[in-house]
């Protein structure tokens, strides 16, 4: 029995597809619920770290634990991060801005980075310097001069990621973490 027609769909076929959009919706809702309750509890349980903690800690959980650590203490009122790093001390300061830049080029070219994250920039330079990554350094630096004089292309952001893949900052991060464990502590 047909109590009304939308063009070629009949009651039932609209039913269906509002239940799949309300499925597709409530899934994503879920997602994203996920995600940020898992970064909430990250910042949670490593809001204060000690040396103990963090040479318990696997190379795998290392760095987000000291990420998830820099990120709790962003102030929920003033939660703009690039203010708090002032405070941290080098290494911190030096790991959060790499971490940062490299997470980033991982879905964008620079100039499509958000302009919160791209003031980092220099900062990872340094960054860069300090672990030893030399090849992502120059290749930064090259890219920000560019970005600041509007001749930026798409090679400069191939250089980067390029020099990242060889380089592999992230994990000269957790070597870096490693080596200067009291610099990350809290205690």
């Amino acid at each position: 029995m047909l109590l009304f027609s939308f063009g070629n769909f009949d009651t039932k076929t609209l039913v269906l597809i509002l239940l799949a959009v309300l499925i597709y919706l409530y899934l994503r809702y879920l997602d994203k619920k996920e995600k940020s309750s898992t970064s909430a509890a990250l910042c949670k349980r490593y809001a204060t770290l000690t040396e103990d903690t963090l040479t318990a800690l696997s190379d795998e959980e290392l760095l987000p634990a000291v990420i998830a650590n820099l990120l709790a203490k962003a102030n929920r009122r003033q939660p703009d991060i690039y203010i708090h790093a002032a405070a941290w001390s080098h290494g911190r300061v030096a790991v959060y801005s790499v971490w940062l830049l490299c997470r980033e080029l991982e879905t964008a070219d620079f100039e499509k980075i958000p302009a919160p994250s791209r003031r980092f920039a220099e900062l990872a330079v340094n960054g860069f310097e300090l672990l030893g990554a030399a090849n992502c350094a120059e290749a930064l630096r090259a890219l920000v001069t560019a970005f600041a004089d509007s001749t930026v292309t798409a090679e400069f952001s191939t250089a980067l990621r390029t020099a990242i893949a060889k380089e592999k900052p992230l994990a000269l991060c957790t070597a870096y973490i490693r080596e200067n464990i009291t610099e990350f502590c809290d205690l």
